[in-house]
């Protein structure tokens, strides 16, 4: 849910005010938080291809609404969990030079966080103890800086929410299926927002 929130006040900065930062910092935290639990929905799925197919198919099915909404050519963030699921796979069966051009393709490719989310989504798994995860994501953030701008450096509070959130904390059970929705959905809202005279340009 924090995850959501982020993202959501992220896309709200981008569309509807570009020109408040903070927003955008926000925004930050909420890749590292996906990226974490897609590294724990590898680990525990029943079925890999089943979870690698649906986000694939949403990926598919957001595109078009995240193109209209950001007016950004790359591809969304489902390709990015997807193609950081794969490496997931490939780094489990010690497949490493298929790891390794996965991230490298990630960089050529035009996706969302490019190879920095790919690396995140790795780090997460490769160090499961939380010290060593939170060094390892400290220092792919550093990357994320050169790659992806002086804001990036802010995603680190996400890794450290996403490792540290008290386990003892209530749960919210929440359908599966509600973030794979949510995404397009609430893309399209803001996007509608933007019409608003209030957001005239």
């Amino acid at each position: 849910m924090l995850g959501a929130i982020f993202m959501v006040v992220d896309h709200i900065g981008l569309i509807l005010y570009p020109n408040i930062v903070f927003l955008r910092i926000l925004g930050r935290l909420a890749f590292p938080i996906f990226a974490y639990y897609l590294v724990q929905g590898f680990i525990h799925t029943s079925s890999f291809k089943k979870y690698a197919l649906r986000l694939f198919i949403f990926g598919v099915a957001a595109q078009i609404p995240f193109f209209i909404a950001t007016h950004i050519k790359i591809l969304n963030i489902f390709f990015t969990l997807f193609v950081g699921l794969m490496a997931l796979l490939a780094y489990e069966r010690k497949k490493y030079l298929t790891v390794l051009a996965i991230i490298l393709i990630s960089g050529l490719i035009p996706m969302d966080y490019s190879f920095y989310g790919i690396l995140t989504i790795l780090v997460f798994y490769v160090f499961q103890e939380k010290k060593l995860a939170t060094l390892a994501q400290a220092m792919v953030n550093i990357l994320g800086v050169f790659a992806l701008g002086p804001i990036q450096a802010y995603a680190l509070v996400g890794s450290a929410l996403a490792l540290y959130y008290p386990k003892n904390f209530p749960k919210i059970q929440i359908n599966k299926y509600f973030f794979y929705f949510f995404y397009p959905v609430h893309l399209a809202i803001i996007y509608g927002l933007s019409f608003l005279p209030i957001f005239a340009k």
